[in-house]
């Protein structure tokens, strides 16, 4: 492969975890704010939608008939990545702190290779098994904020749980991405699945916003909140993902989500005053720890 091409994928996902680190970081002060979750997934598909509009109206008969022709998975790629991704990350962050929150998506890479395994029959090596597993401790230990009584009592921070679900769509939609139709361009696909997975939101943005007494956004830095998810974590950093992954595949692309706590911890730290604490430390070791053993069996095989 092209070593230009290998270089720009990198380069893609360290700006694309960039932009998804601060958009932690957005969500928590979203809450803190009380800019409601849902109301924010809402809004931030309406501005990726309305940038996206003139680059693609010209097409929309295309796009249609693609659709038509692939109903079930862009459906899927839909609910899975907008409808749910998002939205599950904003409920997160009204109880979750940022740090914790960042630190699960780096288990993702291991669920991405499990899932590899169980839907495309992708070979996995015993190295990469115990790989996978020690992430999986470690995943479990924040979740638990390292206290094993908390798994017997079932006292988990909620925010916790709907970012494990928030993970394990992303680690799906990821793995799947390579059924992503070949006569779509990027932007097309983007705009398709924003547009579908919006309409999947809307009955709980109405639900939400009936509860809360409030359609519109009102509250101070509510706009410039819902611009920056929209146009940096939600446009630009899909498009990067989805351009580094047609490079060099899921599962490399994977291993930068490693860099997202990186970014929303350091951020997090300076600017919410949040604490880093022993269990962050003992569950980013060993999912740090699971991932080097995947990377280096990986490596290992090319040579």
């Amino acid at each position: 492969m092209d070593k230009s091409k290998i270089i720009s994928a990198y380069v893609f996902l360290i700006f694309a975890t960039a932009l998804w680190g601060g958009n932690l970081v957005a969500a928590k002060f979203a809450s803190i704010i009380t800019l409601e979750p849902i109301k924010l997934s809402f809004y931030r598909n309406l501005v990726v939608l309305t940038i996206l509009l003139p680059l693609v109206i010209n097409r929309i008969n295309v796009i249609y008939r693609i659709f038509k022709k692939n109903w079930k998975i862009i459906i899927i790629f839909s609910i899975l990545s907008v409808s749910i991704f998002n939205t599950f990350m904003n409920i997160a962050l009204t109880t979750s702190s940022v740090i914790s929150s960042s630190l699960m998506p780096a288990f993702a890479p291991s669920m991405i290779i499990v899932l590899s395994l169980i839907i495309f029959n992708s070979k996995i090596s015993y190295l990469q098994f115990i790989g996978v597993i020690i992430s999986f401790i470690g995943f479990i230990n924040i979740i638990i904020r390292g206290d094993i009584f908390n798994l017997g009592s079932l006292n988990f921070v909620i925010g916790d749980i709907w970012m494990l679900g928030c993970v394990s769509c992303w680690a799906l939609y990821s793995t799947l991405i390579r059924k992503i139709p070949n006569e779509i361009d990027n932007i097309s696909f983007l705009f398709l699945i924003f547009f579908i997975g919006n309409i999947f939101v809307i009955p709980f943005y109405t639900f939400e916003s009936i509860i809360n007494q409030s359609f519109v956004i009102n509250e101070k830095y509510g706009l410039l909140l819902v611009l920056y998810c929209g146009i940096g974590p939600a446009l630009v950093s899909y498009l990067l993902w989805i351009k580094a992954i047609k490079i060099i595949g899921a599962n490399n692309s994977g291993l930068f989500l490693n860099l997202i706590p990186i970014f929303s911890s350091i951020i997090s730290i300076i600017f919410l005053k949040e604490k880093l604490e022993l269990f962050h430390i003992v569950g980013a070791l060993l999912i740090f720890t699971g991932i080097y053993l995947v990377i280096r069996k990986s490596s290992n095989g090319k040579k």
